[in-house]
């Protein structure tokens, strides 16, 4: 068998050599065969010494996923092999099955995302050569856990890129929800029809950490989607919480999630936050805790300045109905936004405010969004503490 072979221009191996997993269509010095999207690949230096091998599409600008360093053909017994170690870590964090099961390339399967909720998967493909490999993906689903259902949320703007049209269909089953406890917080979920992929895993360790912070207070959850933060703070004694959202759907989930929890101190509106911002400092309305985590700003690098700015106005607009004192719990999951970029967009708005900060915390998501050290990518969710004088 012949593998196509990818040439890198001279130099341009040093990142993937420190690990990270993408070559890019302007690296490529030359393509020896006829690679088609979903192929794999042998990848060289400019010299010829081997790198890897990896996924190509070539119409992207993400030619090249490398998903290992030895040939290893993707069939059945290679998608089981990484499934059953990305499981052995879920099993040993959590003590219940509801998890990010596989990370895209942090789990060394590029392009694919399955979340678990108990026996129901929701499986969200997002490269081409997921995509023509999905039948065998579902198969090993089938075969090492005898879901009840398996759905397909094949949406979002990353398909598009990858030449691939937006699907949403249930492969295995029946639609139905599921009920899953966060330490004493009762979430009913629809991977089907919630958004995204049903429900947001990555900040699970985040919302157990804003109970600290609860007690006694008055809390502004800003995107609070089905009402992650808002109910964990509620449950942890919170005087009064304003969860707000734009999307009705979510509000009606939150709406059901507060009665499963028999919680009485929320109250949800389904306004624009902008709006809801705008409109808050002449009510007087002043709060102990905001939290914000909203939408991605930027889904490229092309974006990234107005994301910069919009990141700077909320955060502005937070500032002005956040008392003395009060706790900031912020987040980023645009992941061309890094870190550093973050927390510079948030001193900007507290120096325009008149506000000064301490950093309190530092996090990003739950350890079952693994983060590879050399591919600053995956490491998307940022989630910061502050409290603002």
């Amino acid at each position: 068998m012949t593998i196509p072979t990818i040439r890198l221009r001279p130099k341009e191996e040093k990142r993937i050599l420190s690990g990270h997993l993408w070559v890019f269509s302007n690296e490529i010095a030359a393509i020896e065969g006829s690679p088609a999207a979903g192929d794999v690949v042998s990848v060289k230096r400019n010299g010829g010494g081997h790198i890897g091998f990896g996924f190509y599409n070539p119409q992207t600008l993400i030619a090249v996923r490398l998903f290992s360093k030895e040939y290893v053909e993707p069939d059945k017994e290679f998608f089981a092999g990484r499934m059953t170690s990305a499981l052995q870590l879920r099993e040993t964090l959590f003590h219940s099955p509801f998890y990010r099961l596989i990370h895209s390339e942090s789990d060394f399967l590029p392009g694919l995302i399955i979340e678990r909720f108990g026996t129901l998967f929701s499986v969200q493909i997002l490269s081409a050569a997921m995509e023509i490999r999905k039948e065998i993906i579902y198969g090993c689903l089938r075969e090492m856990f005898e879901p009840a259902a398996i759905y397909e949320r094949n949406e979002g703007s990353s398909r598009e890129l990858e030449g691939l049209p937006q699907s949403r269909a249930i492969v295995h089953g029946q639609e139905s929800t599921v009920d899953y406890d966060e330490s004493g917080v009762t979430f009913r979920i629809n991977p089907f029809s919630g958004q995204k992929t049903g429900f947001y895993f990555d900040q699970r360790l985040n919302r157990i950490f804003s109970r600290e912070l609860a007690s006694s207070s008055s809390v502004l959850d800003l995107f609070s989607n089905e009402g992650g933060f808002a109910l964990n703070m509620a449950h942890a004694g919170a005087g009064k919480v304003v969860a707000v959202d734009s999307s009705l759907p979510a509000i009606n989930a939150l709406q059901l999630n507060l009665d499963l929890n028999g919680l009485k101190n929320v109250r949800a509106i389904a306004d624009d936050v902008s709006s809801f911002l705008a409109k808050a400092p002449e009510a007087g309305e002043k709060y102990d805790v905001v939290v914000s985590d909203p939408p991605s700003f930027t889904k490229n690098r092309k974006s990234v300045p107005a994301a910069k700015a919009g990141y700077k106005h909320l955060h502005e607009a937070i500032f002005s109905v956040l008392k003395k004192g009060g706790i900031l719990l912020t987040a980023s999951c645009s992941h061309h936004i890094f870190r550093e970029t973050f927390e510079e967009v948030i001193a900007a708005a507290a120096e325009r405010s008149g506000r000064t900060l301490q950093l309190l915390h530092r996090a990003g998501a739950s350890p079952d969004h693994p983060v590879l050290p050399g591919m600053p990518e995956t490491e998307y969710l940022k989630f910061n503490a502050y409290r603002v004088f």
